[in-house]
C-alpha cells in the first residue's frame, strides 16, 4: 500500500524580524510580554525617592512680598517608602506611598532674621490625592518662627505643585 503526502507549495523559508515593529507595540502597555495591558508592576522606589528629594531641594520655595520673607528647603530628613509604575488595562499609572520630612530656612529680606523648622507630609500616597497633611513644626517658639509656619501653610500650594511636578514627573518613567 502506498502512502501519498498532500503536495504543499507554500515557501517556508524564515524572513526576518521588523525590530521597529515589536518595540512600538510594546511601548504603551509595559513590558513586551504584556500585549494585552494586564495588570503589571514596575519597582521604581529608589528613582522616586532620589526624584522627590531634588524636587523638593531645588524646587520648593516660597516668597512672600508683602512680610518680606524666603522660605526654602534645607537638608531632607527622611524619605522613606515605595513607588511603583502601574500598567492595568492598558492605561499607565503610578503608585507610591512614602514618608517625607525635611527641613526649612527662612530669611527676612532686609532685615537680619532668620527662621527654621521641619516640614513633614502625613498620608502622602497616591490613594489620597490630594488629601494628605503637611505638618510645618518651627525649631522654636520665636516670633519670627511664628511667622514662618504661617506664611508656609499660607502658600502650602507652592509645596503641593512641586509634589504634583514630581508626580508627572514619575509617570514619564
Amino acid at each position: 500500500m502506498a502512502c501519498s503526502y498532500a503536495s504543499s507549495r507554500q515557501d517556508f523559508t524564515p524572513q526576518p524580524i521588523d525590530v521597529t515593529a515589536t518595540t512600538d507595540s510594546a511601548s504603551g502597555a509595559g513590558s513586551a510580554w504584556n500585549q494585552g495591558g494586564t495588570w503589571e508592576e514596575i519597582n521604581k522606589s529608589q528613582w522616586a525617592k532620589e526624584s522627590l528629594k531634588r524636587f523638593i531641594l531645588e524646587e520648593f520655595q516660597i516668597v512672600d512680598a508683602a512680610t518680606g520673607w524666603n522660605v526654602r528647603a534645607t537638608t531632607i530628613v527622611k524619605c522613606d517608602g515605595d513607588a511603583k509604575l502601574v500598567f492595568s488595562r492598558g492605561k499607565k499609572r503610578c503608585g507610591y506611598d512614602i514618608a517625607l520630612e525635611f527641613d526649612y530656612e527662612g530669611v527676612h529680606v532686609g532685615k537680619s532674621e532668620t527662621s527654621s523648622g521641619k516640614i513633614n507630609l502625613h498620608d502622602f500616597e497616591d490613594t489620597n490625592g490630594e488629601d494628605y497633611e503637611i505638618h510645618v513644626k518651627s525649631a522654636t517658639s520665636s516670633a519670627q518662627d511664628k511667622t514662618t509656619v504661617a506664611i508656609i501653610k499660607k502658600h502650602e500650594n507652592a509645596l503641593r505643585t512641586v509634589l504634583l511636578a514630581w508626580k508627572q514627573d514619575l509617570l514619564q518613567q
